[in-house]
């Protein structure tokens, strides 16, 4: 076993050696293409079980020589500077259970030879210049786990076979392709889903009401399994330290590492073109830790139960068409960390609570581009001295129409009451009856003079 990680090696790679187990050469700056095996007219003893080159400057091509290594269990090229495409003859690495080359300059389409590793766990292809559709293939794959696809130039739709066939599947990432049409109600059948990743697509339609059947999403109990790769021959696991998995929430990319990644509930569909309203259903993933539904064309009220997700650390539903109140369980989330709302057509009062005026005065513009919105803490009075979302506009309505009811109803009897107490008093004190009608006798008599002179005027 070799583990010369995270040294300070440069220059090109000699030979690789296949006469021990483990070859660990990740995080160095070694350069140049890389070798071939050492196997010599099948001489030399053939146990590499686990390749990590990881992290360096290798260029060129994967060779295909690679395809020799037969007791191959982990393979990971990811973020180097390899070209080319992938070798169809990597689907004769039958014990295969792991395959990284992420963050390549990788092209072409993904090879259908994939579908031979029926051990594959893991697959990230992500950070590539992949084009074409998705093998459906692949579909065989069916101990998958982990599949990123990330940021390449895949197209068509999001393919069913995912949801029907791959129902081991805990983490999906198809982000930042050209993936079009609706998002297929097959994907609700991937109860272990604890990551899903659709952003910056052209998804279209509504968003399915059936994620809510995201099982790994509604458990506040965290399954802390992370994926572990048998190596049948050794008769023992090995732990996959080359799990990750870059999220952007909280404004910013988060990197998360082996060693946490199996903790991340994540669902994002931002940066596509779904409409309808935010399904109800949602709100029932009380796991989930990170919600954006951003840039979408997404109308309707924001759910008065949003507040049922307690775990939520990240929330970003801006640059929608979302409109009514916000509501006021919103402020029951405590855990939020990160609130985007600006950009949509909500009105009415702000909610009010802590922890959402803490979340104000880090970033005073979470509300920002909604007219309709009063009320503090932003400098809006509301109408009618509201203050806060603690009441619907059909309880304002319902008191102001309460208001004017009493308000009719009192005026006749107290013009009664009025009426007869004027008249008690004329009848019982001499001196105001007397003024008054005297009063009304001078009255009536100038009123009379000036008829009479504008009579006469006239004729």
């Amino acid at each position: 076993m070799f583990y010369l990680e995270a040294n300070k090696f440069e220059g090109p790679l000699q030979l690789l050696p296949t006469d021990i187990g483990l070859l660990h050469l990740q995080k160095n700056s070694l350069q140049g293409i890389i070798p071939q095996p050492d196997i010599k007219n099948n001489m030399t003893l053939d146990i590499l079980r686990i390749l990590d080159l990881s992290d360096n400057h290798f260029i060129g091509s994967i060779p295909d020589s690679l395809c020799s290594l037969q007791m191959l269990v982990i393979l990971d090229l990811s973020n180097n500077r390899l070209s080319g495409r992938i070798p169809s003859c990597i689907g004769k690495l039958k014990t295969l259970g792991v395959l990284n080359l992420a963050n390549n300059s990788l092209y072409g389409h993904i090879p259908i030879s994939l579908a031979h590793l029926n051990y594959l766990q893991s697959l990230h292809l992500n950070r590539n210049n992949f084009t074409g559709m998705l093998p459906s293939s692949l579909r065989y794959l069916k101990k998958l786990q982990y599949l990123d696809l990330g940021n390449n130039g895949l197209e068509g739709i999001i393919p069913s076979w995912i949801g029907d066939e791959l129902s081991r599947l805990k983490i999906l990432v198809l982000e930042s392709n050209n993936f079009h049409g609706d998002i297929s109600t097959s994907l609700c059948k991937l109860s272990s889903l604890q990551v899903l990743k659709l952003e910056d697509n052209n998804l279209t339609g509504h968003i399915p009401r059936c994620f809510n059947n995201f099982t790994a999403m509604t458990s506040t109990e965290l399954d802390s399994t992370r994926i572990y790769v048998p190596l049948a021959v050794l008769n023992y696991v090995v732990d996959d330290d080359s799990e990750e998995l870059s999220v952007f929430i909280k404004g910013g990319m988060l990197n998360y590492t082996s060693s946490n990644v199996a903790y991340v509930r994540f669902m994002g569909l931002s940066g596509n073109k779904l409409s309808g309203e935010i399904p109800v259903e949602l709100m029932s993933l009380v796991g989930l830790r990170d919600l954006d539904l951003s840039r979408n064309h997404l109308s309707g009220r924001i759910p008065e139960n949003i507040g049922n997700l307690s775990q939520l650390e990240s929330l970003d539903l801006s640059k929608n068409d979302l409109s009514g109140p916000i509501p006021q369980s919103l402020s029951n989330l405590d855990s939020l960390a990160w609130l985007k709302l600006s950009f949509n057509e909500l009105t009415g009062p702000i909610p009010s609570g802590r922890q959402l005026q803490t979340l104000y005065d880090q970033d005073p513009t979470i509300y920002m581009g909604n007219s309709g919105l009063c009320g503090e803490p932003i400098d809006k009075s509301c109408p009618d001295g509201k203050s806060n979302a603690g009441e619907s506009d059909g309880d304002h309505e319902d008191g102001k129409e309460s208001y004017f009811d009493w308000f009719y109803a009192g005026l006749g009897p107290g013009f009664a009451v009025g009426l007869v107490g004027f008249l008690s008093v004329l009848c019982f004190k001499k001196s105001w009856r007397y003024a008054y009608f005297g009063f009304l006798e001078s009255l009536f008599n100038k009123v009379w003079v000036e008829i009479a002179l504008l009579k006469r005027k006239f004729n």
